[in-house]
């Protein structure tokens, strides 16, 4: 695992949530966290969008939190983001110290239960995001595909960290219902692997979240070297609003029903967890601090100054969509495992 150091600014002081009940409470929390180190459980590798935005916003992070502690990011990739959230929620420290990043599919992946899944996503505390993402189906002009119609006709390799992952999920489920014709190539360590992958010639595209590579291969657009073949989102992508969403590409209800709430996934896509057995008070901290980092002007320049797409979310939209992954019907998951094979 890779520790990441980062430089943060400078300390301050809040007044807590509702949830800290008066000043001995808050003076326990700031007292804890004077002079401790917060991990940030990255799930993925230290070259993807997930690393970058936890480093960019670690400073603020630092600015509004209780006792001004020190934010490091751990990377933990690996199965699609299982293995990150197999380890927040029965590994991690609970006391506050530890937090997460996961990927935007992985509370949806825990229904499938593809790759050793340990966790409950509705248990984990939510603590706000930085984007709603938005997905999309992405390939080199090279592979010689410029719609999903080609890609049914023409086989394209498309890269993926693992089964847990939308890398993977996403493309085998279009061929399932669309009849495309993806080769999905798993076990890269990251989306920064898998950026690796397409420069080496190994891949030729992957489904993942559209403004990562915008921000980290910046040269693949100004080149114009890439095709949009389809969102998977709730809304089109404002850079390709001709685009087709996937979930507009299928007629079957519960499919239907499946590729919205996949598409929904984005709300949980830059957002930060805590872990379940948190306690109230550092939980309701953390979202205080969260809150106003993710609001700060100073966040959002400098995120624009390094091209990286912004737009807080609060923590009870991503606690509502977990909530609503946990709370959907079986049949939704028995349909999915039946479309990638799982047994």
């Amino acid at each position: 695992m890779t520790i990441h150091k980062i430089v943060s600014g400078s300390a301050g002081m809040m007044l807590l949530s509702a949830a800290i009940t008066g000043p001995a409470m808050a003076d326990a929390v700031s007292d804890f966290y004077t002079g401790k180190q917060i991990t940030i459980v990255v799930a993925a590798g230290p070259g993807g969008g997930h690393t970058q935005y936890s480093q960019l916003l670690a400073p603020f992070f630092k600015k509004y939190m209780p006792g001004s502690p020190t934010f490091v990011t751990q990377n933990m990739g690996g199965a699609g983001g299982t293995k990150a959230a197999n380890f927040l929620y029965n590994s991690a420290a609970q006391d506050g110290s530890a937090i997460g990043i996961l990927l935007s599919d992985t509370p949806f992946a825990s229904r499938l239960r593809t790759t050793g899944v340990k966790y409950k996503p509705e248990r984990f505390h939510y603590l706000g995001g930085a984007e709603d993402t938005q997905s999309a189906f992405i390939v080199f002009k090279s592979a010689g595909v410029k719609s999903i119609a080609e890609a049914k006709k023409k086989q394209v390799l498309m890269g993926s960290t693992g089964k847990g992952s939308q890398t993977y999920i996403l493309p085998t489920l279009a061929n399932a219902l669309l009849g495309t014709k993806f080769k999905v190539i798993a076990g890269y360590r990251g989306m920064g692997g898998i950026y690796l992958a397409v420069d080496r010639g190994e891949v030729q595209g992957f489904q993942a979240v559209y403004s990562s590579p915008k921000s980290l291969r910046p040269q693949w657009f100004e080149q114009n070297k890439l095709v949009v073949l389809a969102a998977n989102a709730l809304s089109p992508i404002a850079d390709h609003p001709n685009v087709p969403l996937l979930k507009d590409m299928v007629s079957n209800p519960i499919d239907k029903r499946i590729l919205e709430l996949i598409g929904g996934n984005g709300t949980l896509g830059r957002g930060w967890l805590a872990t379940p057995g948190a306690p109230a008070a550092r939980v309701a901290a953390l979202r205080m601090a969260f809150a106003k980092a993710l609001n700060d002007p100073a966040a959002a320049a400098a995120a624009k100054k390094r091209r990286m797409s912004y737009g807080p979310v609060t923590w009870q939209d991503m606690q509502a969509h977990a909530d609503k992954i946990g709370a959907a019907e079986d049949a939704l998951f028995v349909r999915v495992r039946k479309l990638l094979k799982v047994k």
